[in-house]
């Protein structure tokens, strides 16, 4: 979508795009950015929690990218991302994917009974505070593990377990979903500056005039992707409405509450801000505290909100 929009916008701007682990390992994607390897880089924030420590936060978020770039949550990560790496925040380029538990066996209460689930280390927190054990696997041996039992659920972006083929080894997904699965758009600071001032506002503006049609295409994926797996066979397990309020209390206020403040504020003063822009009082957590959906009705009546 970017891409192509900056082509009509600015036909001027030339970009060369290279993906895939063939180019460079997707751990060491924001140091090739940073070293100048590459111009721009578009990558989760989990990727490089080690090298940006505020990125833990991302998750968190309650806000859309539309409204991160409105109340000037996007200028808080560019701060951060130039001061600690000399990298250019532009913006979300992934946005509207909750996460989801996917599991083999039927989830009716907060308690994973000591099972193993691969997780992420955006969601190993909450499989620990589920009684389960969180398991890190590479995305292509999660298909093989739950097929040979030795895992027994994984957690994921709403948009991309079909592609590994997971609905023919899981027959639940939980419901609530939690959280945000975001991609952010970066580039090298002295890239940036080496452009005149109309490229530079043409590849802000570009990203900003596509960020409701990336938010829109990932929520409709979402529901498209939950109809294959139910049409697949799995079923949705849905946690009483008590449960359901309890989950998303654990995956935002005692996770919030765990994250280590100390070394994110450290590393990253900004993050005070981010911090400030993102806590809610536990009395205001709602189901709509997931920009993506708590629940798969939630995600259709946000794709309906842009008709």
């Amino acid at each position: 979508m970017f891409v192509d929009r900056l082509e009509e916008n600015a036909p001027w701007i030339t970009l060369d795009f290279k993906g895939g682990p063939e180019v460079m390992a997707s751990n060491l994607l924001i140091e090739g950015v940073a070293a100048g390897v590459f111009d721009i880089g578009v990558l989760p924030g989990d990727y490089y929690v080690d090298q940006i420590p505020a990125m833990e936060l991302a998750r968190f978020t309650p806000y859309t990218p539309m409204e991160e770039r409105e109340n000037g949550v996007v200028g808080i990560y560019d701060e951060i991302h130039r001061d600690q790496l000399g990298i250019t925040y532009l913006g979300r380029a992934v946005a509207g994917m909750p996460q989801v538990i996917l599991s083999r066996r039927e989830i009716t209460e907060l308690d994973l009974h000591g099972d193993s689930y691969r997780t992420s280390s955006a969601t190993s927190g909450m499989i620990n505070s589920l009684h389960g054990i969180p398991v890190d696997l590479p995305g292509n041996e999660v298909y093989t593990a739950l097929e040979r039992n030795v895992v027994s659920g994984a957690t994921w972006a709403s948009v991309g377990p079909s592609s590994l083929g997971l609905e023919g080894v899981v027959s639940y997904d939980v419901a609530p979903r939690f959280y945000e699965s975001v991609a952010n758009m970066v580039m090298n600071e002295r890239s940036w500056d080496q452009l005149d001032e109309r490229t530079q506002d043409a590849l802000v503006n570009t990203l900003a005039e596509v960020e409701p049609e990336i938010f829109k295409y990932y929520l409709s994926k979402t529901i498209d992707e939950t109809e294959q797996w139910h049409d697949a066979g799995v079923k949705e397990s849905r946690l009483s409405e008590e449960d359901s309020k309890t989950l998303l209390e654990i995956a935002y206020v005692d996770a919030w509450e765990e994250l280590d403040w100390d070394r994110i504020l450290s590393t990253s003063p900004a993050a005070a801000r981010l911090r400030d822009a993102y806590d809610k009082d536990v009395e205001e957590l709602g189901f709509d505290r997931v920009p993506g959906g708590s629940f798969i009705d939630d995600t259709a009546a946000k794709v309906e909100e842009f008709k």
